[in-house]
């Protein structure tokens, strides 16, 4: 229990997440040598793909950590896999895939389904 191998494993996967969005952004800066975005919607989707990860991904690697210094592995590893398929359907559906809602449904459900599972995660460490 005094060791975090689970939640350090589901953090590993989350930064290498982070760094391939994060080259996809740059490699289309460098496409259309845009610094910041403006009009370029591919960048702008690229970017907020990125940006939605390391938004989220540092509190529920947090949360992960917690749980399993808690004593409940079992968890940190449903909620990491439900947790990791989550953040790649919605950035599947912010890059490719046009839309809000059920318009959107990879987005929808990657977005629904973090949340989700981080208000879980979150009631175990409080509970």
């Amino acid at each position: 229990m005094d060791e975090l191998n689970g939640s350090a494993f589901y953090a590993g996967i989350l930064v290498l997440m982070a760094v391939a969005l994060a080259l996809n952004t740059a490699f289309r800066r460098m496409e259309t040598k845009n610094a910041i975005g403006g009009d370029d919607t591919v960048l702008l989707k690229r970017s907020r793909a990125f940006g939605n990860l390391v938004e989220h991904a540092p509190l529920m690697i947090i949360l992960l950590m917690l749980m399993e210094y808690s004593g409940n592995e079992f968890f940190v590893h449903i909620f990491g896999i439900g947790f990791i398929l989550s953040r790649i359907s919605h950035a599947y559906g912010l890059i490719a895939e046009e839309g809000l809602g059920p318009d959107n449904l990879p987005r929808m459900v990657g977005a629904l389904g973090s949340w989700s599972i981080m208000i879980l995660a979150s009631l175990m460490c409080i509970f």
